[in-house]
Order: structure tokens, then C-alpha cells, then sequence
């Protein structure tokens, strides 16, 4: 027997009418919780960092519409100095203009900046499952909503597999 809850154990807790948390449960059977994940989800790493929390608490005597503007302006203001280090880190710097419908999320730059520094090679589906450190199957919403945001024809298939991206 496992020591931690398995799938079917936490379907069972979600169906049950007690109104008791997943850690509670989970002591009831003398098990434990498995470890989280490290996540590059956005979200969660504005919502686990101190800094975020403390200024949140800065917050709490304010409007409900002002506090989330607050907390948005804040996540956006992190989520734009995680993209700055990097850019600075992989020393992206190729000179060209790209314009966007509408903002990247923290994946898509990851994605769109896998492609830019392999601008000359064909990207494969696993490659970037490898970098998003998800299974291959997810990779596609990305490169789809890539597509979708980025307002030039850049991101083409390539003709055995994979995809190229087309700058000069």
C-alpha cells in the first residue's frame, strides 16, 4: 500500500459531503500528500512569492475593484521582470520587430523564444515539451496560441514535422 493518497482516494474525498480538507483526509488514512510540482505557471509564482504576499496585506482596507486592479497591476509588473531575466539570461537579442494581438503568457515567451534561438533548424513538439517540462500533447495549445497572438505570418510547419520559424 501506497503512502501517499492515490487518484481514487482524493475522487472519493471530492464526492464525500464532509466538509474537511485534503490534508485531513489524508491523516484519516495515514497517508501523506505528494510534494508539489515546481511550477512555471505564472500565477502560482506571484501567488507563493513573500513579496506578493506582503503587499497584498498592504491592500486589505481598500475597494474590492481596487484591490484586484492592485494585485493584477502587481502580477503584471512581476510577470515582466521574470520575461526581462530571461531575455537577459539567454541573451536574446536578434533585432527584430514582432508585434502581438494581444500579450504572451510566461509559456508562450518561453516557446516563442525556444523557436527564436532556433531560427534556423526545424522545432519538434517534444523539444518543446522538454522545455515547458510538459507532456508533449499540451505543447500544441502553445504553439497554437502563438499563431493566434503573434500579428505576422512567422511561425510556419515545417515539411517533415515540426515547426520553423520564418525571420530574417
Amino acid at each position: 500500500m501506497s503512502e501517499y493518497l492515490s487518484k481514487e482516494e482524493i475522487k472519493q474525498w471530492r464526492s464525500s459531503l464532509e466538509k474537511i480538507t485534503l490534508e485531513e483526509y489524508a491523516k484519516r488514512l495515514g497517508k501523506t500528500l505528494k510534494e508539489e510540482k515546481q511550477t512555471r505557471d505564472i500565477v502560482d509564482i506571484v501567488l507563493k512569492n513573500e513579496k506578493f504576499a506582503a503587499s497584498i496585506t498592504e491592500i486589505k482596507d481598500e475597494k474590492p475593484k481596487d484591490k484586484i486592479l492592485k494585485v493584477a497591476k502587481k502580477s503584471l509588473e512581476m510577470q515582466e521582470s521574470l520575461i526581462k531575466k530571461s531575455n537577459k539570461k539567454d541573451n536574446i537579442d536578434i533585432g527584430l520587430k514582432i508585434t502581438f494581438k494581444k500579450s504572451l503568457t510566461q509559456r508562450e515567451q518561453t516557446v516563442l523564444d525556444y523557436f527564436i534561438k532556433n531560427k534556423n533548424h526545424i522545432v519538434y513538439a517534444k523539444e518543446l515539451a522538454n522545455v515547458l517540462e510538459l507532456p508533449t500533447d499540451y505543447v500544441y495549445k502553445y504553439i497554437k496560441n502563438l499563431r493566434a497572438k503573434i500579428n505576422e505570418d512567422i511561425l510556419q510547419n515545417a515539411t517533415k514535422g515540426g515547426y520553423k520559424i520564418n525571420i530574417q
